[in-house]
């Protein structure tokens, strides 16, 4: 199922956000472009299509690339765009195994100014590390989809609890555009020995 999201999907810049996450959708249309919650929701669904455990598991990236890819971290110590969804498959006599096509995808994509090739020497390494693995520099929050936002009451149930969330009088806050919406979310990275 990993070889065939790599094979298959793509990473849609144009995306807003971490996408929808609506699989259904991509596999009506066959548009099987996106950003994490598409392409790892995507893995997750099919997966468990053949009954094997596997979630989506949303987070926030908080330092850089401890594999040294710049699109795979957080540059800087304001992280209000740096969330990011992973995945999990749970393997009989193992427990949940980390899976990230979708981070194949972007280093694929926004790693060099061309798109390379999931094959191509500087991808195939995160292909393979993000096979069972996942880099230390992302914080996980929760699991949940198709949330109720308690004591909501405009804009319906949060298909997956990643960004802040706000409501006022006129609605439901744009999640994902921090700069109208003001939110920031920083890190301060410890140094060696603190």
């Amino acid at each position: 199922m990993y070889d065939w999201i790599l094979a298959n999907t793509y990473r849609e810049p144009k995306v807003r956000g971490c996408g929808t996450g609506d699989i259904k959708a991509m596999l009506e249309t066959k548009n099987f472009g996106g950003k994490c919650a598409d392409l790892n929701g995507l893995f997750v669904g099919l997966v468990r299509a053949v009954d094997v455990p596997a979630r989506d598991v949303s987070g926030i990236r908080v330092a850089p690339s401890v594999f040294n890819y710049r699109s795979l971290g957080a540059g800087s110590a304001n992280i209000s765009k740096a969330q990011h969804c992973r995945a999990e498959v749970f393997l009989q006599d193992y427990g949940w195994a980390a899976m990230d096509p979708a981070d194949v995808a972007k280093a694929a994509r926004e790693e060099t100014n061309e798109k390379l090739a999931i094959d191509h020497p500087l991808i195939a390494p995160v292909r393979a590390k993000l096979y069972g693995g996942w880099e230390g520099n992302w914080l996980a929050y929760n699991v949940a989809h198709d949330v109720k936002l308690p004591k909501a009451t405009q804009g319906g149930k949060v298909g997956f609890l990643m960004y802040p969330q706000a409501e006022t009088a006129d609605g439901r806050r744009d999640s994902l555009d921090p700069d109208t919406f003001k939110y920031t979310i920083t890190v301060a990275l410890a140094g060696p020995g603190r």
